[in-house]
């Protein structure tokens, strides 16, 4: 005979998804990561250098204009914990896991982060 209360609002046990996922906070978008956040402050006082990329594919060609140097890398590396972190819980857990994962790969790249981080200082 069971004594406790149960209630249905309050679980008695999280799943092992929600575990993981809270574990490595991507409730939360990898810029704001404390590491990112620092890289992209430095970015707003001091640019980092940039390059045009272009890709060619049979006949058509994609420009686009990219970051790049120490820091643009280290945020990239970032980037990409975060991704690979969600994608392991989405492969482990399935359907479960599957909105952090959405929102990392929703989330922007590292130009449009310093982008972003440079327009917001601009205006303030």
């Amino acid at each position: 005979m069971a004594t406790a209360a149960h209630s249905l609002a309050v679980p008695t046990r999280a799943t092992p998804a929600l575990v993981l996922i809270h574990s490595i906070n991507t409730n939360r978008p990898w810029t704001d990561d404390p590491r990112a956040k620092r890289l992209l402050a430095s970015c707003v006082a001091l640019p980092p250098k940039g390059e045009w990329r272009r890709t060619r594919y049979i006949i058509s060609d994609d420009d686009w204009f990219e970051f790049v140097g120490y820091r643009a890398e280290a945020l990239g590396a970032i980037r990409d914990e975060y991704g690979r972190q969600t994608l392991a819980a989405y492969h482990r857990f399935g359907d479960e896991a599957y909105e952090p994962f959405e929102a990392w790969c929703l989330a922007p790249n590292v130009t449009e982060a310093i982008n972003a981080a440079r327009a917001a200082a601009k205006e303030a």
